[in-house]
């Protein structure tokens, strides 16, 4: 289907926090103290409060912070100034906008980008324009890159309940960069590409590797729609999936809104009543509760709507559902509507009831919502505006992507009363040390390595995969050694001794380790022995080489031995002599090599 979207892609680097030196990792959810706050919104720049604060500044919730002791500072929840940035941090940001061939800013201001849900301690993230006018190359397109910028990390919720919401500090203040594209004309299929894509491109990077490290976000429209922010993508695999949905429910929108919307004007006169009564022998768990409770059961006439509600706008999602997931984020509430009766344990005959109290007409449809007693106007009120807005147009929000591959309301699109100075942090000037380094990034892409490192798709995978990209370019560099050697000895070799023995063998060991293969001083074969003995010992290289009698044969040494293999024990077959050759003299050999030595041995005798 065609769409017009956008990506906003978020990535943790991996480093120290951005404000403070606590480690950044995420902690086994023990062994925490906790805070207690309430956040209100504040004024922005402009002198306006912003309208997605305002309506988190709504809900008026208790934010509980679990703060553990090794990954959480005074920066962090809100008792110390931010302290300088982490230099790592900038200089993989640095690297990234270097790759994307963006212009970098010499100068960054970090702003205050309200946020009033709870996730920030401050009740704002810090984030600064790092570079802009990139570039992400995918396939024949050019995907322009408007802007790249470095900001901090969310806390982590825990739990959320209509009073009260509770958040882990582990997460707030990792280091992200936001990657922010233009307008891509494109479809379901192709924005999944460029999602995996990018997402592959990203791990060329010092950057945190596993699940929320990486989070996609879409902004997405159809013709006649309006912009929709998609957040929260767990799988990205599914993205296809959830962007035709949206681009689905962005269609029948439209189509409801050509059809009913001119009464989108008569609803506020709409009125509701208590029903109540109709549920006094119900048998409906739901309604008993309700009761029990003492709660309210208010019921509202739709004209003209019957059958509207239970239309379904895409896969699993009807026109009510709508309604109901607005309600719910403001007031906890959901409704209950004409079109999906009976169901929940209420009967076809109460159905009929509530429709006659209504006064609904053949063409009326009804819907109703459980609520505190002293809320019935409020909840009234928040569901006419969302018919109302629904009606009139596809609504510019930010949605939450479900397992279902659907999306809920989740609040209204932030603007640019979000942001103002932050006053706590000087302009901060990249210094040229960080310029320099990240010049050897420029164009940088999983293409443009592969070529310049002739190297296959499944060896960049591994190095990838492994991270130990980097470390490998440069012992390629310094060693001048083949990738398969490289990742034999640093990546397969290293993993089993570290597994084995709980230790890591350190860079410098395994460079000179593969310099001395280079040099013909030992053969790969022998790396692994060497990383045990030292793993075990923590002796010299030269030393367990001598002990171990690893030093690497030469041509006329190797010959001498296979000449007397052959002369002891010579069955015409080269591979067990090869077998022979490694039981009597071990790894001080190439195979490659003993094995043309031997075949030309017994062609010679047979001659």
């Amino acid at each position: 289907m065609k769409i017009k979207c956008g990506f906003e892609w978020h990535i943790q680097i991996d480093s120290n926090k951005l404000f403070c030196r606590c480690k950044s990792e995420i902690k086994e959810n023990k062994d925490y103290k906790e805070i207690e706050r309430i956040i209100k919104p504040s004024f922005g720049e402009s002198g306006k409060i912003d309208i997605s604060a305002e309506f988190e500044g709504q809900k008026i919730k208790r934010i509980k912070y679990k703060i553990f002791e090794d990954t959480d500072c005074l920066v962090d929840i809100d008792e110390e100034p931010p302290h300088e940035i982490d230099k790592d941090a900038l200089s993989t940001g640095v690297d990234m906008a270097y790759a994307l061939n963006a212009y970098i800013l010499n100068n960054l201001v970090f702003m205050r980008k309200t946020i009033v849900d709870g996730s920030n301690t401050t009740g704002f993230q810090r984030t600064a324009i790092l570079a802009l006018n990139g570039e992400f190359k995918f396939k024949d397109k050019k995907i322009k890159v408007d802007t790249i910028s470095i900001e901090e990390d969310s806390a982590r919720k825990e739990t959320e309940n209509r009073t009260e919401t509770t958040y882990f500090l582990d997460r707030i203040g990792i280091p992200l960069i936001e990657i922010a594209t233009g307008v891509i004309d494109t479809n379901e299929n192709e924005a999944k590409e460029i999602a995996m894509q990018f997402g592959k491109f990203t791990r060329l990077f010092n950057v945190k590797r596993g699940i929320g490290t990486i989070r996609q976000d879409v902004n997405l429209s159809i013709e006649g729609g309006k912009r929709v922010e998609l957040k929260g993508f767990q799988n990205i695999r599914e993205m296809d999936k959830v962007i035709l949905n949206e681009a689905k429910r962005q269609e029948n929108l439209i189509k409801i809104k050509e059809d009913k919307g001119y009464l989108a004007d008569e609803i506020d006169g709409w009125s509701w009543k208590d029903i109540k009564p109709v549920f006094n022998n119900t048998e409906s768990n739901l309604i008993k509760n309700a009761i029990k409770n003492e709660k309210s059961i208010v019921g509202m006439r739709l004209n003209n709507l019957k059958g509207t509600l239970g239309t379904y706008i895409c896969e699993n999602k009807r026109f009510g559902s709508e309604i109901s997931d607005y309600l719910k984020i403001k007031l906890d509430y959901g409704i209950i509507h004409y079109d999906e009766l009976p169901a929940y344990g209420i009967s076809e005959n109460e159905k009929r009831d509530i429709s006659k109290i209504l006064e609904c007409s053949d063409d009326d449809s009804f819907l109703f919502s459980v609520c505190d007693k002293g809320y019935e106007n409020l909840a009234i009120d928040i569901i006419k505006e969302r018919i109302i807005t629904l009606l009139k147009d596809v609504p510019s929000e930010v949605r939450l992507v479900q397992e279902d591959n659907t999306t809920k309301f989740l609040r209204p699109m932030g603007g640019k009363d979000r942001m103002y100075v932050e006053t706590d942090l000087p302009i901060l000037r990249i210094d040229k040390e960080t310029l320099e380094k990240g010049k050897e990034y420029v164009g940088r892409s999983v293409e443009t390595l592969k070529a310049e490192l002739n190297i296959s798709d499944e060896f960049l995978d591994q190095l990838i995969s492994s991270r130990k990209l980097n470390e490998a370019i440069k012992l390629n560099k310094t060693t001048k050694l083949d990738f398969n050697v490289i990742i034999q000895v640093a990546i397969e070799d290293w993993k089993y001794i570290k597994r084995k023995f709980g230790k890591e063998i350190n860079q410098e060991v395994v460079e000179e380790i593969l310099k001395k293969i280079k040099n013909n001083e030992i053969v790969r074969d022998s790396a692994r022995i060497i990383m045990e003995n030292v793993a075990l010992n923590d002796k010299d290289i030269e030393e367990i080489i001598k002990e171990k009698n690893l030093r690497k044969k030469t041509y006329e040494e190797l010959k001498w031995e296979v000449e007397r293999l052959v002369k002891d024990n010579n069955n015409g077959k080269v591979d067990s002599l090869i077998v022979n050759l490694k039981d009597r003299i071990g790894t001080t050999f190439e195979a490659k090599e003993a094995y043309k030595i031997a075949s030309e041995i017994i062609k010679n005798e047979k001659n």
